[in-house]
């Protein structure tokens, strides 16, 4: 049969994400196609995207077939599917790849998919702020995923919370998504939602349908540790400049989570960024207007970065540092000294 190759191609780039990087699993290495459509699985995502033209079932090896078709010029391809491979042509090139027929892959897990909903419009935006503040320490699993329920988005490490505000609820019930299937989920234009059995789902409008596990576990109330009264920081515009400075010692020995980041000390109209990793140090000081207690915190650059792109002050008060946007609270736990 002739199969467009841009569109092959467009369809296996929407599934690799869901590709593992071992097989731990049998298949979760291999494109399985499941009618007219092509499915990758890795435990924690599975991804499907329609493909037009194929009407078959069976698993080939994805890098094999995935570095073929990237060499190949022409636009249309010739595909057979024989018993055990499947041959593909393409002017004088001809290449059989191995075509295991029955699919091993573990898809019934993903289950059943329920209604398909419309969400907020705002939540890939939601998703992309929250999901750097998770921690990725496993002793508290809860807090290495997004919460999304209700009307709003909340993610914690511990020493750091962040609540995205949405205008309207989210249509199914509340759930924990893990920060490593955010970072892929939010690579897509997502749509709609739908409830599963331990699985969601998230629909594009192109047909890619993207299924999360979620944890069952009960996200903290972090609503209490948003509200209270303080003194205004202000950070210059040149604050930005110096942490792109920092960024480049941000792999040392103030790592959280093995995250990027810069130390913060705020003291007496003065800012002093700091850094360090095994090649060198950091430390830059810029002028401020506040004048009051030392207070440090530690931030991730990229995040802290973005942050002050939208919010350049910030309240100071009971320990903690609160940043605030249009739709969005940010508020970091700070160690007090006194000035």
């Amino acid at each position: 049969m002739k199969i467009n190759k841009t569109e092959l191609q467009l369809a296996l780039e929407k599934v690799k994400p869901g590709l593992a990087s071992k097989e731990v699993i049998e298949q979760s290495t291999s494109f399985a196609f499941m009618g007219n459509r092509v499915v990758t699985y890795n435990d924690e995502i599975s991804i499907s995207h329609p493909v037009k033209g194929l009407e078959v079932m069976g698993a080939v090896k994805a890098q094999a077939l995935y570095s073929f078709l990237g060499k190949i010029k022409r636009d249309e391809i010739d595909i057979e599917w024989e018993e055990n491979q499947v041959v593909i042509k393409a002017g004088k090139s001809k290449a059989g790849l191995i075509l295991e027929q029955e699919i091993k892959l573990p898809v019934e897990e993903v289950g059943e998919i329920g209604k398909w909903k419309k969400l907020p419009a705002e939540i890939l935006d939601a998703l992309k702020f929250c999901h750097p503040c998770c921690s990725k320490d496993m002793s508290r699993p809860v807090l290495t995923c997004v919460y999304v329920g209700g009307d709003s988005v909340q993610a914690s490490d511990t020493f750091q919370i962040v609540k995205y505000n949405l205008d309207k609820k989210i249509p199914v019930k509340g759930f924990l998504i893990p920060a490593s299937a955010v970072r892929e989920l939010i690579k897509y234009d997502i749509k709609e939602i739908a409830e599963g059995q331990g699985w969601y789902h998230f629909k594009t409008d192109d047909g890619t349908i993207f299924s999360s596990r979620v944890f069952d576990g009960e996200f903290p109330d972090i609503d209490k540790f948003l509200e209270f009264n303080g003194v205004e920081i202000s950070f210059p515009k040149t604050a930005t400049q110096a942490l792109d400075r920092a960024r480049i010692f941000s792999k040392g020995s103030f790592n959280v989570d093995n995250l990027e980041t810069v130390e913060i000390e705020v003291n007496d109209g003065e800012i002093k960024f700091s850094a360090r990793d095994e090649s060198g140090w950091f430390e830059e000081r810029i002028k401020t207007k506040y004048k009051g207690e030392k207070i440090k915190f530690i931030a991730g650059v990229e995040f802290f970065i973005n942050l002050l792109d939208q919010a350049p002050t910030c309240i100071y008060g009971e320990d903690r540092v609160k940043f605030s946007g249009e739709k969005w609270t940010h508020v970091v736990a700070v160690t007090a000294e006194e000035g």
